[in-house]
């Protein structure tokens, strides 16, 4: 019986977080903000902290307001230079050969989510290098995060193919967090 739960919990989340981008569909035009070039950018980065942060706190009814373009920018701006050592060591790992390649798709899988979602939580550059207690959080709930991790995959799949008739690409980029900011909320 907890073997059926669990599969009806799995397709009933995975729908939920399907539907999410399109229960203010409205919102998605916020993609176009992106046309803007480089200030675009920057807005969208802003907006998906914003909507990280949103379904941290359990806001997962519909995707936020956009609100004030320059806001989203200096919060876009922000983000991009707090993640750039982040990809410098991400990047300094895949040079390695083999082991630093393998450590590096490890750390993007089991470790970056989480580190970029404490970083939009607590909106310092020390949390998002809280490697021990993201190690610690992901490996000890492991079966979750694999789960999660799955749903996410299976959503970016869908978007993914979606995003050839355009449609998918807004849902792509707002909502490929939904499944890991629930395992973030449980697990911080």
């Amino acid at each position: 019986m907890a073997k059926k739960q669990d599969t009806e919990d799995f397709g009933e989340s995975l729908k939920q977080g399907l539907l999410y981008p399109w229960n203010k569909a409205d919102r998605l035009w916020n993609v176009l903000w992106m046309l803007i070039p480089i200030f675009g950018m920057f807005a969208i980065v802003g907006y998906a902290k914003k909507i990280t942060r949103a379904l941290i706190k359990g806001q997962r009814k519909e995707l936020p307001a956009f609100g004030s373009f320059w806001n989203n920018f200096k919060e876009g701006i922000i983000v991009v230079i707090f993640l750039i050592p982040t990809f410098v060591v991400l990047g300094l790992l895949n040079v390695i050969p083999i082991i630093g390649a393998l450590a590096g798709t490890l750390a993007n899988i089991f470790l970056i989510p989480w580190l970029v979602m404490n970083f939009f939580m607590n909106n310092t550059f020390g949390s998002l290098w809280e490697i021990k207690k993201a190690f610690n959080l992901v490996f000890n709930n492991a079966t979750e995060y694999i789960m999660a991790y799955i749903k996410t995959l299976i959503y970016m799949l869908v978007y993914g193919l979606l995003s050839i008739v355009l449609v998918g690409i807004p849902c792509y980029m707002f909502g490929g967090f939904y499944f890991l900011t629930e395992f973030y909320n449980k697990h911080h």
